[in-house]
């Protein structure tokens, strides 16, 4: 109900619903009515009771397996954000010592543009959470270690340790202002047709790296 302050189940273990042992992977069509529902609406709008009515589950089995409805929501944004990971985690992890940063980032975007492409729900997903309320966020964080952040937050290091980037910028502050970028990539590269997204995704990248101002 809105308005109603946010609060999680006492005595549930949320843990347990991450990594290979989420249970909502031995529930296919209750994955794709959370997916529908929660892309559609945010937390607190979310109807569980219709979640439930197009998945066939029981209220009684869906507390028993996920605890409530932000259990549910956990394991479906674990299978989302394994599944991001997937397409680009191994490619900067391949690619650290290249010495080809923007280079890196120009995959890295074109990795990003075919998860978003896949399933374009799974991607507004995975960026939706940004919108929620603080509480809300903090509570989802906690439970997911960005180790794909970390990396990258490393691979800019040795960018500026390469002086590939000035570092008259905090590393943190590159770190995060990428990932924004990467987040509201289908905010920037809106055309249908998948070629014109990724030259759009390489402009940019060529406009962190040169900036837009006539040299």
């Amino acid at each position: 109900m809105k308005g109603v302050p946010f609060q999680v189940r006492k005595n549930f273990d949320y843990s347990a619903l991450l990594g290979e042992g989420n249970p909502l992977l031995r529930y296919p069509r209750l994955l794709e009515a959370a997916i529908d529902e929660f892309a559609m609406r945010r937390y607190e709008d979310a109807s569980l009771n219709d979640i439930l009515k197009k998945s066939g589950m029981s209220k009684g089995s869906l507390y028993h397996h996920f605890g409530d409805k932000f259990g549910l929501y956990l394991a479906m944004m674990d299978i989302i954000v394994q599944k991001k990971i997937s397409y680009f985690y191994p490619l900067m992890s391949e690619k650290l010592d290249t010495g080809d940063f923007f280079g890196t980032l120009k995959q890295v975007m074109k990795a990003t543009l075919e998860f978003m492409l896949a399933d374009e729900r799974m991607h507004h997903l995975s960026v939706r959470v940004m919108e929620e309320n603080l509480e809300f966020r903090q509570q989802v964080f906690d439970f997911f270690v960005h180790d794909y952040f970390q990396i990258f937050s490393q691979y800019i290091h040795q960018a500026m340790e390469s002086g590939q980037i000035d570092t008259v910028y905090p590393p943190e502050l590159v770190a995060k202002f990428i990932e924004i970028v990467l987040a509201n990539l289908d905010k920037l590269a809106t055309s249908g047709d998948p070629d014109k997204r990724l030259e759009t995704a390489n402009q940019v990248v060529d406009i962190i790296q040169h900036g837009i101002s006539s040299k």
